[in-house]
């Protein structure tokens, strides 16, 4: 899925998106790309899943670790993001989602899709400090909302491997900031 030849490179190309996540923050038009990470995300949507093994577990393709609570709790944080942001339809949608019994990995990556535009959504409307890069556009990177707690720690772990975090971060100074 991820060598030279796969279909993804192909896709981007034809795209003809440009991949600048900081760019697109100031972006008034254009199509634009970043890579996202839904899992990584999670401990900044909902507070209930920030700590050392406190992930949901909510991919039932992984039967040994699947939980239905973790599937449910997915659910209610992307509930309740649509709500605060005042996405029309998302919200019925969760509700439709939450009532599957048993979900499918095609449930999970509906459930990922919508993670991920919430994701951009964040990055485009919140405070650039409200999220983090970690690694750079050369040798890849992702994009996630980052509370105080999960910039800490994912900081440290960062520096620990020296991957570079914000990166391209680009500071704006109003007129009364001085020279």
């Amino acid at each position: 899925m991820f060598d030279d030849a796969a279909p993804l490179w192909r896709f981007k190309e034809r795209l003809g998106a440009t991949e600048d996540p900081e760019a697109s923050r100031e972006a008034s038009g254009g199509l634009y790309l970043m890579e996202v990470f839904p899992a990584l995300a999670m401990p900044s949507l909902d507070p209930a899943f920030d700590g050392r093994l406190r992930g949901p577990r909510y991919n039932p393709a992984r039967r040994k670790t699947f939980t239905l609570a973790g599937w449910q709790a997915v659910i209610v944080a992307v509930r309740r993001q649509a709500v605060e942001a005042r996405i029309a339809g998302i919200a019925d949608w969760a509700d439709d989602l939450a009532r599957i019994a048993t979900p499918s990995k095609a449930d999970q990556d509906r459930l990922d899709a919508v993670l991920c535009a919430l994701i951009g959504l964040h990055w485009h409307v919140r405070p650039r400090d409200a999220s983090i890069m970690i690694g750079d556009r050369m040798t890849g990177y992702m994009v996630a909302p980052a509370s105080p707690s999960v910039r800490a720690r994912l900081g440290v772990a960062a520096k620990a491997c020296d991957v570079p975090v914000d990166p391209e971060r680009r500071v704006t100074t109003s007129a009364s900031d001085g020279p």
